[in-house]
């Protein structure tokens, strides 16, 4: 299963990216941002201290989906 593709940064449409971090008895923090500009925007996706039985792999791709979706939604012009 393919990833789905992040949308360009809503600011300056520059390249979005996934990134990840792990801090022990805490968990993983995924998110979203912009790799050329300092606008800030980001979106956050968290799964909570990895030795707990609900955070599987499945679950960390969960939070990486929610991040993704996230970072696509775009506010509507009204012309959609």
């Amino acid at each position: 299963m393919m990833d789905e593709e992040l949308k360009p940064c809503p600011f300056c449409g520059g390249k979005a990216k996934v990134k990840a971090t792990k801090k022990e008895h805490i968990g993983f923090t995924i998110w979203c941002a912009c790799e050329s500009c300092e606008c800030g925007a980001r979106t956050v996706g968290f799964c909570p201290d990895t030795n707990r039985e609900d955070n599987t792999l499945e679950n960390i791709e969960r939070c990486k989906k929610k991040a993704i979706k996230a970072w696509n939604r775009r506010a509507s012009n009204g012309t959609d």
